[in-house]
């Protein structure tokens, strides 16, 4: 009886464990956005 109860914990903390992994990369996964004011920079000169 313990081990069907091992197995299901075992699933479970897999599950649980590849959810973290999918969160994880997606909170820290690095997003570029292109500066919208490329075109207009402008040097100031003293």
């Amino acid at each position: 009886m313990a081990v069907t109860r091992l197995k299901r914990k075992d699933r479970r903390n897999k599950t649980s464990s590849v959810l973290r992994k999918q969160r994880i990369k997606l909170n820290t996964k690095l997003v570029s956005i292109k500066s919208p004011n490329v075109e207009r920079t402008v040097i100031l000169e003293d």
